[in-house]
């Protein structure tokens, strides 16, 4: 932008060029975001970017294509809408959009969205982190790496179906990883948007991280077999959060998720409900509107063990005679393309009334996983995948962790573990990093007889 440019006349001017011959959105995000980078348990980089992002998606009978400009000005953003319209007008149309919402609504205000004592903590937060990097190596940890991303970011939405809105928000996300040695390692992570109890939460993240390092001392080889399984939030989110997410009804309509043909069926017992929330307060993907306009809501997926619903957007609330589920997302699907679909804000498990000591007491084999990386599907429609745990993984032996445990795999079905649930912490924690994209607030989760398979065979 040009200094007599604001962000709103170029949403304005953007929205004007691109809805001439059809529907369009334009939105606009000017960001001030922060990185610390830590490496040998010290911080060796500190680096602010401010930059603007407009995106805009254009609609042509039912042709559709959208573009992203970083740092726009009239003239970029003139020559740019030239090539979409263009671009879109040699389409195919799509039967995936039948046109942005019509009902415009007003959406109310969202808690915990913007912290305004972002605006002054770069002063602070290297301190924070030092203290975090003390807390892991007073836990066991010999040296700590890791990256501490914090942002303040105002947010433009306009439609051509006359939607406009706009709405600060702040965000922080650290992720640290503590080492004794070669091959034992410990992962920590804290996210939000409220600065109220940062120092608590990186801390605490820096603590864990060392602690589950200095506990992986030793590790052996596990032994392939069925075992409950006790998983980290961090796990948790990745393996569970993958079916909860499958309730999106492009995925159903596709074929790619296990949940087709199974809304009313119970699959997990009574314990467990999930929702998605795009009000959740402090949540990272909490908005008071979505891309369409649509102000957001609490929206059931399972509710008691029974799967409850889908989310929507405007279009494919058309095609099953429902209403918006306020989740329409502009969604990147690879080969540089992005769609407007539906696409999950937070993802909400329910909270238990199990300790973590709790959780670790029943006698069956049990093995405690505080990390995972690489869930890949080998049935995407059955459910079926596999994941490696990193970090510290440990045998439960007498109701406590016990020894460390190595190169065993996850390969199970996430439709049999969702049966298999057995109990759930009494504290959600909101993850959110490299693995877990969609913010998931999940507890700790027991679940039985879990395959586990050598990584050496």
């Amino acid at each position: 932008m040009t200094e007599k440019e604001t962000l709103q006349d170029l949403v304005d001017h953007a929205l004007k060029i691109a809805s001439t011959d059809g529907q369009a959105v334009v939105q606009a995000r000017e960001v001030l975001e922060h990185q610390i980078r830590i490496s040998n348990s010290e911080i060796d980089i500190f680096k602010q970017w401010k930059y603007t992002i407009l995106e805009v998606f254009v609609a042509i009978e039912g042709r559709i294509g959208t573009t992203e400009i970083y740092n726009p000005t009239r003239k970029v953003v003139d020559s740019e809408l030239a090539d979409l319209i263009k671009f879109v007008r040699s389409l195919q149309p799509t039967p995936l959009f039948s046109g942005l919402q019509e009902n415009i609504r007003t959406p109310t205000k969202v808690d915990q969205l913007y912290d305004k004592r972002i605006h002054d903590f770069p002063d602070r937060a290297p301190d924070v982190v030092t203290a975090a990097l003390n807390q892991a190596k007073k836990a066991g940890a010999r040296r700590t790496a890791g990256s501490f991303f914090f942002d303040e970011t105002q947010n433009v939405l306009e439609t051509s179906q006359g939607f406009s809105g706009e709405f600060p928000a702040s965000s922080y996300r650290i992720t640290l990883r503590s080492f004794v040695d070669s091959e034992s390692q410990g992962q920590g992570i804290a996210v939000g948007r409220m600065l109220s109890d940062i120092e608590n939460q990186i801390t605490q993240a820096g603590h864990e991280s060392g602690e589950i390092a200095k506990l992986a001392v030793g590790g052996k080889q596990g032994k392939a077999g069925t075992y409950d399984l006790v998983m980290h939030p961090t796990v948790a989110a990745d393996v569970l959060g993958s079916l909860a997410e499958g309730a999106n009804p492009l995925l159903l309509m596709m074929g790619m998720s296990p949940l087709k043909d199974k809304i009313g069926e119970k699959l997990a017992p009574d314990v467990l409900s999930i929702w998605d929330d795009g009000r959740k307060p402090n949540g990272l993907g909490s908005a008071p509107f979505d891309f369409e306009g649509t102000p957001t809501q609490k929206s059931p997926i399972f509710q008691q063990g029974v799967l409850q619903g889908v989310v929507h957007n405007a279009s494919s609330a058309r095609m099953a005679q429902t209403n918006s589920t306020g989740n329409c997302q502009l969604v990147n699907f690879g080969m540089g393309s992005k769609l407007v679909i539906p696409a999950f804000s937070n993802v909400v498990f329910s909270e238990g009334d199990a300790s973590f000591e709790e959780l670790l007491e029943p006698q069956r084999p049990t093995i405690y996983v505080t990390s995972d990386w690489y869930m890949r599907y080998t049935n995407q429609l059955e459910g079926t995948f596999s994941t490696i745990p990193r970090d510290g993984m440990f045998l439960i032996e007498k109701g406590e962790i016990g020894q460390p445990i190595q190169k065993l795999r996850i390969a199970d079905n996430l439709l049999r573990m969702y049966a298999n649930i057995e109990a759930l912490g009494k504290t959600a924690r909101q993850v959110q990093w490299w693995e877990v994209a969609t913010p998931t607030f999940i507890p700790f989760v027991r679940v039985k007889d879990v395959p586990m398979t050598a990584a050496t065979q």
